[in-house]
């Protein structure tokens, strides 16, 4: 076999004979990290984006990058950014790495209490209360946990996914009314108000549209103000219906106030009621003079009216 090689001047690779010649990997896994170190420093490559002009499918270039792992070619770290946001990290070496790299962390930290409002005079100004040791947190009952924040917390994040929802569909009606994921949070506590004043979604989002300016400069501001100003007024508790007692003889209705004990026309100090007429069956006229049909009421109305 004859070698011919040609002197370059740029758009080239220097590797070792080491990977080139490494017989614990396959030939595809060879080739693959070849193309790995030819990319410049911070290239994002994923698995799809290195087979879309190869004849090779994902699976065979996932499983060369599993050999590549293994013998330590490359190494995949997860790290965590400020803002909680996960994301991996690869490193491609030309030598196989027997630690892998430092990638600081934020770690998560005890819990903290923060003060709100105007911080406090004296020397202690601008320092926070110690964290709650941990061991008190684990010797808390499982049950009052779970029981009494957990309940509290749900029903409290149930309602602002509500507001927020209700807030959204103000958006998708009106345009002019759009709201970003962060204002709508802000305003989440308004609408939860009216929500739990009785207000349903459609009713939030009619008088939030109804009645705008021509020209909008804020939504925010526009729903802020609506939600403050126009919110409903508590609904009143109606008085619950207490039903009357019955009597012990008859099994009426007693006057209302009268707990217990008979009606006046059983104990014989009121008469007793009559059904009214119009609850007698006008069927039933053979021996009642005063009653007729309505076919027959009917004539006597269109007689006395000239008809």
């Amino acid at each position: 076999m004859r070698i011919q090689r040609t002197r370059h001047e740029r758009a080239f690779t220097v590797l070792p004979n080491a990977i080139l010649q490494a017989r614990g990997l396959s030939l595809a896994a060879r080739g693959l990290l070849c193309l790995l170190l030819s990319q410049p420093d911070h290239t994002a490559e994923t698995v799809k984006s290195l087979t879309e002009d190869a004849p090779e499918g994902q699976q065979r270039v996932t499983g060369a990058m599993r050999e590549l792992q293994a013998a330590g070619y490359v190494i995949c770290t997860k790290a965590q950014n400020t803002k909680g946001h996960w994301s991996t990290h690869v490193t491609v070496s030309d030598v196989p790495m027997t630690e892998g790299p430092k990638i600081e962390s934020p770690r998560p930290g005890g819990q903290k209490c923060r003060s709100f409002g105007p911080n406090p005079s004296g020397k202690d100004q601008g320092k926070n209360p110690s964290p709650t040791p941990a061991k008190e947190v684990e010797a808390a009952p499982a049950a009052e946990v779970e029981g009494g924040q957990g309940d509290g917390q749900q029903d409290q994040d149930q309602a602002t996914a509500d507001a927020v929802a209700a807030l959204a569909s103000v958006g998708r009606v009106e345009r002019r009314l759009r709201l970003g994921v962060p204002e709508m949070l802000r305003l989440a506590p308004l609408a939860v108000e009216w929500l739990s004043r009785g207000a349903t979604e459609a009713e939030i989002r009619d008088a939030l549209i109804s009645g705008l300016p021509a020209k909008i400069r804020s939504a925010a501001h526009v729903i802020e103000w609506r939600l403050t100003n126009k919110v409903p007024p508590v609904p009143a508790l109606s008085a619950p219906v207490v039903p009357l007692a019955e009597c012990g003889q008859c099994r009426g209705p007693l006057p209302r106030g009268q707990e217990a004990g008979i009606c006046g026309p059983c104990a014989g100090v009121a008469p007793r009621a009559t059904a009214p007429a119009d609850s007698l069956d006008w069927r039933d006229t053979r021996n009642r003079p005063g009653l007729v049909s309505p076919a027959a009421g009917v004539a006597r109305a269109r007689a006395a009216l000239g008809f």
